[in-house]
Parts: C-alpha cells; structure tokens; sequence
C-alpha cells in the first residue's frame, strides 16, 4: 500500500492541500526494484490549483530538479510504516498561471514522518518546504507557503494541518506572485 502526502507531498495531504518536503511515501512492491539501499527515489508530479483555492489566481508549478528518496526505517507489526525519512534536493517553478509570473521554490527540507495508526502523521521538519493550503485545512489561512528552519506539521486523521515553527519563517508565495515582475 503506498501512502503519500505532496504531501507533501502532501503533498492528498501532499496534493490536496499538503505540505511538500522532499518527499514522502511509503515503498510500495512496484516501487521497490528501484531502492538503493532501502532509499526509494519519490516521484513528485507537477501541480495546479484553481484560482481561489490557494491564491487569488491559478497556480502551476513544474519540478525543475528531483533527487528526493525515501526510506521506512520502522515499521508496526502488520509491516505499515511507523517512521520514515524523506531527504533530497526538490526545485519548483511556481507560476502565476494567468499572468505567467513565477518564481523558484527549494522545497529541498528533511523530514521525519512518524504514522500513527489512526492515519494521523507527525513530520520534524527542518529545511524548506512547500505548503499547499486551501481554507479551513490548517492553522494557517489559505495560501501557497514556503516554510523554512525546524518545525513540525502534525496531520490529523482528517487531514488537518497544524504547523507550528520552533524557528525560521514562514511565507505566503500568493502576493509575490500576483506582482508583474515575479520570476
């Protein structure tokens, strides 16, 4: 079964709304021929969102680089992931997809994501990351996140995001992308 955030993922936590480091799956049968070292390479696809449901605009962002890995490193008794870790170097172009005004995010954070058994996750986060968040999903109003230094994104069984930052900052890419001059 592979669970997955961009979340992120989500990134879906990870795609509906979620919050992006480098990565963060779980391996699946499929994807295990091509782990190294029980680090399994994380696919993260492009990403769009309807105007208003992040910013004001629609947003696109394309992966420009993509050397994120995976690892469960322990696991419940039934063999879900209890922890793993999510490294790498992740580069998004973010675009205003109405005005093409854009900037490069480095979404490149580590994380150690503990599952709890009742779907809730609990990321330690340090190093920068792309948060998605619609309204009413997190702490945080909606907006499109760039969050960078030592913190931790609890996720509820719901989905819901709790963010709360021990150091570093956080920052809403929406108003730097309706700016003409971005990118």
């Amino acid at each position: 079964m592979r669970r997955t955030m961009i979340t992120a993922a989500a990134v879906a936590a990870m795609l509906a709304g979620g919050a992006v480091p480098a990565g963060a799956g779980t391996v699946s049968s499929a994807s295990a021929a091509t782990t190294r070292g029980g680090w399994t390479p994380e696919q993260i696809p492009p990403f769009d969102a309807a105007a208003g449901v992040l910013c004001d605009f629609p947003v696109h962002y394309d992966v420009l680089v993509n050397r994120v890995r995976t690892k469960v490193v322990e696991t419940y008794p039934d063999g879900t992931p209890k922890r793993q870790l999510a490294v790498g170097a992740l580069f998004l172009d973010v675009s205003n997809a109405d005005t093409g005004a854009g900037t490069v995010v480095d979404a490149s954070g580590s994380a150690a994501i503990d599952y709890g058994t009742d779907g809730s996750m609990l990321w330690h986060v340090v190093g920068p990351v792309i948060a998605r968040l619609a309204a009413g999903t997190s702490n945080l109003p909606r907006g499109l996140y760039t969050i960078n230094g030592t913190y931790r994104i609890a996720f509820s069984p719901a989905g819901f995001k709790t963010i709360t930052l021990k150091h570093g900052t956080i920052h809403d890419l929406c108003p730097d992308l309706d700016q003409p001059d971005a990118h």
